[in-house]
């Protein structure tokens, strides 16, 4: 049985290592990308989060991590999410440190699928991370420190996309509140190209946060 590797590691305080088993097979071509426009404000980064949940998660998002919420570092993790209206997953994850990184889907695992809607998710439809055909590759997600209190955060875009080009953080993320609120104005601030029009246009973004501990 091949050994398995990490590929990736952008952020070295990533939470979790996804890891691909060696199987020989030449990469595909990376599929495209939206190209995001960030704005440079941060002027809401204090919403209350009770007005940011009632804005933000318009999609009825809903995010499982599992086995529980709570893991051990060098356990195995996968995350389960539903939505009731179609749209593009990115999972970001804020570590007990305050650091964030998009871990899903990356460079790598779009490089290596021959599917251009690899994070479409369906209304209704569970959509499991990774998904078994990642699994039969060797993709898997692998806890690893720093240890404590971290988030973990569903982000469902009604248009196609699949990577952003996430901020440096200007001060320690402090749990689900201060990390959704975050993400809600920044993701306010992004344009993405109309699939007709080539046009950068506004979207709509819709939220799930679950609090998880790495023991």
């Amino acid at each position: 049985m091949p050994s398995s590797q990490p590929i990736r590691q952008a952020r070295p305080w990533l939470a979790f290592l996804l890891l691909l088993a060696g199987s020989g097979a030449a990469p595909a071509a990376p599929l495209p990308t939206a190209s995001l426009h960030v704005g440079t404000t941060y002027a809401r980064w204090l919403w209350p989060v009770q007005a940011v949940r009632g804005q933000t998660n318009t999609a009825s998002v809903s995010l499982q991590i599992r086995p529980s919420e709570t893991v051990n570092v060098g356990g195995k993790v996968s995350f389960g999410v539903t939505a009731r209206k179609t749209g593009y997953l990115i999972l970001v994850d804020v570590d007990a440190e305050g650091r964030m990184s998009q871990i899903f889907p990356t460079p790598e695992l779009l490089a290596q699928s021959n599917e251009r809607d690899i994070n479409l998710v369906k209304p209704g439809v569970e959509f499991v991370v990774p998904a078994p055909a990642a699994r039969q590759r060797g993709f898997e997600y692998i806890v690893a420190p720093p240890t404590g209190s971290a988030v973990m955060i569903a982000i469902l875009s009604e248009r196609r996309v699949q990577l952003l080009d996430l901020p440096d953080m200007p001060r320690k993320l402090e749990g689900q509140a201060d990390a959704l609120s975050y993400l809600s104005a920044w993701t306010s601030e992004l344009r993405v190209p109309d699939s007709s029009s080539g046009k950068l246009v506004t979207n709509n973004w819709s939220f799930d946060v679950k609090s998880y501990s790495i023991k």
